[in-house]
Parts: structure tokens; C-alpha cells; sequence
């Protein structure tokens, strides 16, 4: 059954994150999408992670769902947050993560703190998203969407507000503006409500840290790729209309440590949920 508790950082910001899966099981930190919160594991269900032995940690990253904002924060300083609050709760060595948006915070972990991981996946990850052959190949609302993060951040946050508020509600309206992969996964009972209940928990606090967030990845990246010596195993929809198969592609060719599995049928949020389990055992076994 899920659990939620806090950490006080040095800087004195309050962390808050969930737990879910096994107590006992191998531990995993969760870093969500852009936007969203600690409770994205949710679609994918506690039973599952009980199943295969996981034992899920979610923190809500700065200024999204109960964590406090934290100012001019970068890619590179996740990696303090997460060793302490790995510290706090007594782990030593740990897997991550990163779906979507939280895919960068993943390699910033392996290039920041390899020492404590014990393997790190990164599923339907974003990268540098403002670029214009990148751009190019995004529908128009999220072509649209990189591009105020990166030029008008005010208006984001308009558009972020919007979204929270219609997310969740009437999944018929998605059906010819998502590929059909992840309209066939936001069909399961209850899936694309909870995908909602996530977005807008991220919007606690209002739209500032989300679009901060949004806004990190629409400028230069500030973790060295050239610094990530341990393997990273990405894991990425062919149909994936959010971050197209060729950004990917062009990411691993610039990581020698990078193995790429692309899934021919699949598409942004299909692919964490229909291939979990093959995440699972590069989590477990590195």
C-alpha cells in the first residue's frame, strides 16, 4: 500500500514523496514527467511493483506537488535532493527511474552520483526539446508548448493551468490528437484519471514550478553526457509523438554507455505501461 512522507533538505526546503510496491523489495526512485508529481506511479498500480519486487520511492520534484519551490535550480542539483533522501531513509545503493520528463534528472543521477546507483533506465525520456529539427517533428500544441517554455514561460503557466484543469476528465477528446498506442493504454480502468489526479497534483502550488521545470528542458542542458560512464538503458516508443524517435536516436549516438530498445508498436505512455516488466529486470539486475 502507498505511503507519503517528507524530508527536510539542508537548504532547509521540505521534500515530500511516496512509496510504493514492496517495503522490503529493491529500491527504486521514481522521477515523474513534466508535469506531474509523486503519483504517477499510480498507472502504473501498487500490485505491480509488489509483484516484481520493487520497492518504489517518488519524490515530487521543487515547487510541484508538496515539495517546496527551490530557486534557480538545474538538472545537476537533483542529485543532492535524491542522496538525501535516500540517506534520510536509510539506502545505500538504489536504481532510478526516469519517465518522460524525468529522464534528464536520471542521467544527471549517473553522471552526478554513479557511486550509489545500481542501474538507471530511462522511459519515453525527453532531452533538449526547443530545438528546431526536434520542433519539427512535434504536433503543433507540443511544438507549441516548448516553445513558450523556452520564449514566454508567463504564458506556459496559462497553459498549464488549462491543462490541469481539463486532464482526466473525457478521454473521447484525446482520440485523434494522441497515437492510438496511448489512447489504447489511457483506456484501462481508471488509467486516465489517474493520470489527471497526478498532473494536477503537480499544479498544488500553482504553475511556477512546473513551468520552471517545463523551462529547463527548452535551454542548454546543463549535465555532461561526456561525464556518464555507467550503462544507461533507455527504453522508447517508435510512435511516440511527444519526443520523437530521432531525438533518441541522436542521444545514443552521442552516449557509448547507452542501449536502446525501441518499441516498433508503441508510443509515449505505452511504453512504460505495456513493457514494465522488461524495465523492471534492468532496475533489478542493472
Amino acid at each position: 500500500m502507498a505511503t507519503e512522507g517528507n524530508v527536510v533538505l539542508a537548504d532547509g526546503r521540505t521534500m515530500t514523496f511516496a512509496q510504493y510496491g514492496a517495503p522490503e523489495g529493491k529500491p527504486v526512485f521514481y522521477f515523474h514527467g513534466a508535469p506531474s508529481s509523486r503519483l504517477e506511479p499510480l498507472l502504473i498500480g501498487d500490485e505491480v511493483f509488489s509483484r516484481l519486487g520493487l520497492r518504489i520511492i517518488a519524490p515530487d520534484r521543487p515547487g510541484m506537488g508538496r515539495s517546496d519551490f527551490q530557486p534557480h535550480r538545474r538538472f545537476s542539483d537533483w542529485p543532492i535532493d535524491v542522496m538525501a533522501l535516500a540517506d534520510t531513509l536509510g539506502i545505500g545503493a538504489f536504481s532510478v527511474l526516469g519517465n518522460s520528463g524525468g529522464g534528464v534528472y536520471a542521467a544527471a543521477c549517473a553522471a552526478r552520483i554513479p557511486e550509489r546507483l545500481h542501474s538507471v533506465a530511462i522511459v519515453s525520456g525527453a532531452w533538449r526539446m526547443d530545438e528546431p529539427g526536434t520542433l519539427a517533428n512535434l504536433p503543433f500544441m507540443n511544438r507549441l508548448t516548448w516553445l513558450l517554455a523556452r520564449h514566454a514561460p508567463t504564458l506556459l503557466r496559462l497553459l498549464l493551468k488549462s491543462m490541469g484543469a481539463g486532464a482526466g476528465s473525457d478521454l473521447s477528446q484525446l482520440k485523434t490528437r494522441i497515437p492510438a498506442p496511448d489512447y489504447d493504454a489511457f483506456e484501462r480502468q481508471g488509467r486516465y484519471e489517474t493520470f489527471g489526479y497526478a498532473l494536477r497534483e503537480s499544479l498544488r502550488q500553482g504553475t511556477k514550478g512546473p513551468a520552471w521545470d517545463m523551462r529547463l528542458y527548452a535551454h542548454p542542458l546543463d549535465v555532461r553526457l561526456q561525464d556518464i560512464r555507467m550503462p544507461l538503458h533507455i527504453f522508447h516508443g517508435v510512435k511516440d509523438a511527444n519526443v520523437p524517435i530521432a531525438l533518441i536516436r541522436d542521444m545514443v549516438a552521442m552516449l557509448p554507455t547507452a542501449k536502446l530498445v525501441a518499441y516498433p508498436h508503441d508510443a509515449h505512455l505505452s511504453t512504460l505501461c505495456n513493457h514494465f516488466d522488461e524495465i523492471a529486470r534492468v532496475l533489478v539486475e542493472g
